[in-house]
């Protein structure tokens, strides 16, 4: 296990023993500072002494209180193309990092340009000037310099049951004060919550952010690619013994969503979030693939960018990505209420 993995996991609290438990102390203490951090940069906005930046289009963000783990890309997909579908011109920004997200965004939405780049303020003004007319920002709940006309805020039901905590101690990147300035909170992977589950978890939200809509957002698996991005129905994997391989924040939900195709789980290798497979790697899941003696090998569409640049030659006939697009399960019609009246000028209340 590499250090960023095992940190990890002390930050979610799957290792015990003695020096796991000194290192949560010092990591408790660490997020006080971080804490200090993140209110004095709410107060510098607040008072003003932060700059906002107002562009001449809409602005819808989409982002979480987390690091990752939330399915962003596939929101922020389905947001774009609803505008799209209506007939508008939507852009989507991104922070420009070079990360997985933003290469996924460009090959999902072919039709759509994606700006990346630190400056968001810039990125909106040249996606105005080339004729967009609303402009979707990628994670963009922690960056405010610039005025957004609609803040959608995604949760995991973990995070909504108050289970994380604020970072370096946990994941969360605010405290949930800072849900005051939501607009709209989605709940993700909510196929993994009982009907129960979720009324408790409307119950939940209300009280977080009252008066804001609460909808519940699932990813659900469309169709399977190979290697040359030939398109399979899911049926194909059902029965079929499969080796998951990813690196990503929740590699739970994505053994989940491969269970309930019908596929064999054999074996799970699982590596770091926006984890950067080398050759090792590859002969790695060869070597695994023979010993669980799997059919098939299948992944996510995040970890296929990166894995497509190795040579897969030894296992290529065997490796399928699954790919998935959100859908709105409950709360629909208001999430797409919101989403057009920024479009009328006027901002939700």
């Amino acid at each position: 296990m590499g250090i960023k993995a095992y940190i990890l996991s002390v930050m979610n609290d799957e290792r015990s023993g003695p020096i796991e438990s000194v290192l949560r102390i010092a990591l408790s203490f660490a997020s006080l500072f971080y804490k200090a951090a993140i209110r004095s940069i709410d107060a510098a906005y607040t008072s003003g002494r932060r700059r906002v930046f107002k562009v001449p289009v809409p602005v819808v963000s989409i982002g979480n209180l987390t690091l990752g783990g939330t399915g962003k890309t596939p929101l922020t997909v389905f947001v774009a193309e609803h505008y799209s579908a209506a007939g508008h011109k939507p852009a989507i920004l991104t922070r420009g990092y070079g990360k997985d997200e933003d290469r996924m965004l460009r090959e999902d939405l072919v039709d759509i340009p994606v700006y990346s780049g630190r400056d968001r303020r810039i990125s909106a003004l040249t996606a105005a000037s080339e004729g967009c007319d609303v402009i979707i920002m990628d994670d963009g709940f922690q960056h405010r310099t610039l005025e957004r006309d609609l803040d959608i805020v995604l949760m995991t039901p973990e995070t909504l049951a108050g289970k994380d905590k604020l970072f370096p101690r946990g994941t969360m990147r605010e405290g949930y004060e800072a849900l005051s300035r939501a607009d709209a909170v989605i709940v993700t992977k909510a196929d993994r919550m009982t009907e129960e589950r979720k009324a408790a978890a409307a119950l939940e939200a209300a009280k977080i952010v009252p008066g804001r809509p609460v909808a519940f957002a699932e990813h659900k698996p469309v169709f399977l690619t190979d290697i040359t991005g030939t398109t399979y129905p899911l049926e194909n994997i059902s029965g079929m013994k499969t080796l998951l391989v990813s690196g990503i924040a929740d590699p739970g939900y994505f053994a989940l969503s491969s269970r309930k195709l019908g596929a064999l789980i054999v074996g799970r290798m699982e590596f770091p979030d926006h984890h950067a497979y080398s050759g090792r790697d590859a002969e790695r899941i060869e070597k695994e693939a023979a010993l669980r003696e799997a059919d098939v090998i299948l992944t996510t569409a995040k970890d296929f960018i990166k894995l497509r640049r190795l040579d897969l030659s030894a296992f290529e006939e065997k490796i399928f990505v699954l790919r998935v697009r959100a859908e709105i399960s409950e709360g629909k019609e208001t999430l797409i209420a919101r989403l057009d009246s920024v479009l009328s000028g006027k901002r939700p209340e």
